[in-house]
């Protein structure tokens, strides 16, 4: 590899000194440019694309530590050498916050530029190295992304890509480690602790670590490799480090999910599978920090009968507005789920069909889950995202208490509204006219008022009202001592004609033959 050089001086002697005293192509360098002041330099940066540039630190219009500062400002990929008397020594070590590679006075024939060439030349040998090792952990991480969000799948191609990447995977588990982390912890401390987490992970597994994947801001993967067969015990010491260290120290609270032992490319999503089946096997014990994945026979998370009995009592509970019944059963079923060995997946996707029926039971009353409960977003999301079993309890007891409170105070006001409504019909049976003149003196919706009169009493609104007044017609027709004109008036009807024809429609007679 040939080194891109540029140089500049405004001195026409010692630029020419620069050029032929020095031996470039012995040093592997090729001299691309040279100029007269720093502005001219600066100026040629970006058509000449220098790896290294020497450079006068007096100079017109642009000293050699403004263009230093330029340079490193700009983040340009370029290590700078700075020329200087011996009288501006000082004053040039003044660059060092400019990342200057190296100070060379003009004694001699340029005593030290070789050497400080050199020390360039492995400068940039370092960074690149160091590129290639972070693009190449990029590209790594990228591809284990992609393996477990199934964007990658196709199993010709993950061993291509795992081949160019030099990574062979033998002997392989994956780890599924899922901390505590607050949710309003901002996205460059998460993604500090994470960092942080990766650096203690390879000192616990040194080079077995192959790669880490955040999976979710509080769940990272992590694929161990060259494992031995009794890895197990081996495993297990490392992680009690891992559990102590972030339990301990950083109060993270930390549960592992460990796969079984892997061979080969095919087995990475499989393992990763394994490992989180693992993680949530205990899911509401957690006393378990450690849990490696054991198969189990006919494994397909068949659901417990006692359990989902109990899951439809708390259901019935929540539908009756039994606050304190449906928090008693919920703790039921969490036993139940318990013995019958949920998953954590599984517990949390009956959370989730709970909270569906909170939903329909509440919208019965015209009111919503996020009303109800206070809680700012996707419900759902919430559940799934529960980190521990207590994170789940929490959130679950406050969805049951806040929709069964919500549908017992519902309960309440539909049936103070009902009473309200049968006393005003009750007492105003000859003026009503309209459901809307109703609902506006009991104060509520006529629609929402005729929705819950129809499924409390099983009539309308209206028929109630026809038939307060057929009762009352027939109450002062058989009195004997009203007219027929002067119980139509009583009762609201403009004139005899109609409520003859209203009496016999709900009758089957007219006024004067039931009197």
């Amino acid at each position: 590899m040939m080194y891109r050089v540029m140089l500049a001086d405004d001195e026409p002697i010692v630029r020419k000194a620069l050029t032929t005293l020095t031996n470039w192509q012995e040093l592997q360098c090729e001299v691309v440019y040279v100029a007269a002041n720093g502005q001219e330099l600066v100026d040629h940066l970006e058509s000449e694309k220098p790896d290294i540039v020497v450079t006068d630190i007096r100079m017109p219009v642009k000293d050699g530590i403004e263009v230093a500062k330029y340079i490193m400002e700009k983040e340009l990929p370029i290590k700078v050498i700075i020329l200087t008397a011996y009288a501006d020594f000082s004053y040039a070590q003044s660059a060092v916050k400019y990342n200057v590679v190296d100070y060379v006075t003009k004694t001699g024939a340029f005593d030290g530029l070789i050497a400080a060439v050199e020390k360039a030349k492995q400068a940039l040998k370092e960074r690149s190295e160091m590129l290639g090792k972070t693009d190449r952990t990029a590209l790594a991480e990228n591809l284990f992304k992609g393996i477990l969000d199934g964007s990658v799948y196709d199993s010709r191609d993950i061993a291509e890509k795992l081949e160019e990447l030099n990574i062979h995977m033998e002997r392989f588990a994956v780890l599924v480690l899922q901390y505590r982390l607050e949710a309003d912890v901002e996205r460059e401390r998460r993604d500090k602790i994470y960092h942080s987490l990766m650096n203690f992970y390879a000192m616990v597994f040194g080079r077995q670590l192959l790669q880490g994947v955040l999976v979710r801001r509080n769940m990272a993967a992590v694929f161990l490799n060259g494992l031995s067969k009794d890895y197990q015990e081996q495993l297990r010491r490392q992680c009690m480090q891992i559990t102590d260290m972030m339990d301990n120290f950083m109060g993270l609270q930390v549960y592992i999910g460990i796969s079984r032992l892997r061979q080969g490319t095919a087995g990475i999503k499989a393992a990763y599978e394994e490992a989180e089946y693992a993680l949530g096997k205990d899911f509401l014990d957690r006393r378990v920090k450690i849990n490696f994945y054991q198969e189990e026979p006919g494994r397909s998370e068949l659901l417990c009968a006692a359990a989902e009995e109990k899951t439809d009592l708390l259901c019935q509970e929540i539908q009756k507005g039994h606050t304190d019944e449906a928090l008693e059963i919920f703790r039921q079923v969490l036993e139940c789920q318990k013995d019958c060995g949920y998953t954590a997946n599984m517990i949390k996707n009956s959370g989730i069909q709970v909270q569906n029926n909170c939903r329909k039971y509440l919208s019965i009353f015209g009111k919503n889950l996020y009303e109800a409960t206070g809680l700012p977003h996707s419900i759902t999301h919430q559940i799934y995202e529960c980190q521990l079993a207590e994170d789940y309890i929490r959130l679950m007891e406050r969805i049951i208490r806040h929709t069964a409170e919500g549908i017992h105070q519902a309960a309440d006001r539909r049936n103070s509204l009902i009473r309200d409504c049968e006393s005003y019909i009750g007492g105003h049976y000859e003026k009503c006219t309209s459901v809307a003149e109703i609902a506006r003196a009991i104060g509520t919706n006529s629609s929402y008022l005729s929705r819950i009169f129809k499924e409390a009493t099983g009539r309308t609104i209206i028929q109630t009202l026809n038939q307060r007044k057929i009762e009352k017609a027939k109450e002062f027709l058989s009195s004997g001592d009203m007219k027929i004109y002067e119980v139509a008036d009583a009762l609201g009807f403009e004139n005899t004609t109609y409520f003859s024809h209203f009496f016999k429609k709900h009758t089957g007679v007219s006024p004067k033959d039931y009197k």
